[in-house]
């Protein structure tokens, strides 16, 4: 896995290339339940929606800004962050007042990493990244061309915090029963120790469909450029010159074997627990 340089912006965590904020000094506008990893003291959160972007900002805006009006309760919300390094656009909002307060005003919090460019085809990293950085019951998969759609999303994963597997919501554009967005719980970074492979809903599906999977009511609007025609930018340019070379490498038998090891070892965990 490649490891990205990376800088902080505003956040407490722990991890390899960045130092811990104590936790009498974390900014926050709510309490937070400590939790103890590694010997050092680090926040821990309900549910994290787990977003790398580029030159999206106004996108970002308008959805998180659905994430947290439509939830019940966004103490029970963090955002977490990834932007390129090169990202000027990204840099100048997730710093300003005007990001902070769109979060925090809520009561939820938020976090942000400005990590080294790894490219579409690395968009795993950037989850990976994230997820092991990030003490969470819950972890959300979101992309920054996502709108919340239902009120009360938040409690309806709160109602199945003890379930284990993979929690679905329907979007449009994919397949009835398929997950573009998967919320997978704490276990399964405690199991593997990241997200997955790219792209990551389909290895997450892959993993877990035949397992353990639970649709829920809530629905998400994925405003992607092959579904609605919007947001046809440089991003979607970058990311739709990459997809067969992607395609491709998650076919590989290399792949499938190592698929096949996580499912094997998803089952036992899911047994245990």
């Amino acid at each position: 896995m490649k490891t990205a340089v990376t800088t902080v912006i505003a956040a407490s965590h722990f991890g390899k290339k960045t130092n811990l904020t104590p936790a009498n000094n974390l900014t926050s506008t709510k309490p937070v339940t400590i939790a103890v990893v590694r010997n050092v003291l680090v926040p821990k959160h309900f549910i994290t929606m787990l977003l790398p972007t580029r030159k999206r900002t106004a996108m970002v805006k308008k959805s998180i800004t659905t994430v947290l009006e439509l939830a019940n309760n966004p103490t029970r919300i963090h955002v977490a962050v990834a932007y390129d390094s090169n990202d000027d656009e990204s840099h100048n909002y997730f710093t300003s007042n005007a990001w902070k307060l769109l979060v925090e005003n809520t009561g939820a919090t938020q976090q942000i990493y400005k990590i080294e460019r790894l490219g579409w085809t690395a968009l795993h990293e950037y989850y990976n990244f994230l997820a092991s950085n990030i003490v969470s019951d819950w972890y959300f998969i979101w992309n920054d061309d996502a709108f919340m759609q239902t009120q009360g999303w938040d409690q309806e994963i709160f109602i199945n915090k003890d379930y284990k597997g993979l929690l679905s919501m329907e979007s449009n554009g994919k397949r009835p029963d398929s997950t573009l967005f998967p919320c997978v719980n704490r276990l399964w970074i405690d199991t593997f120790g990241m997200i997955g492979m790219n792209p990551v809903d389909q290895w997450i599906q892959d993993i877990t469909y035949d397992i353990a999977v639970k649709r829920i009511n809530s629905k998400i609007f994925h405003d992607h450029f092959k579904t609605t025609g919007n947001n046809n930018d440089e991003v979607y340019q970058e990311t739709s010159k990459n997809k067969k070379f992607t395609k491709r490498a998650y076919k590989t038998d290399e792949m499938d074997k190592l698929k096949q090891s996580w499912i094997e070892q998803w089952q036992s965990a899911i047994n245990e627990n």
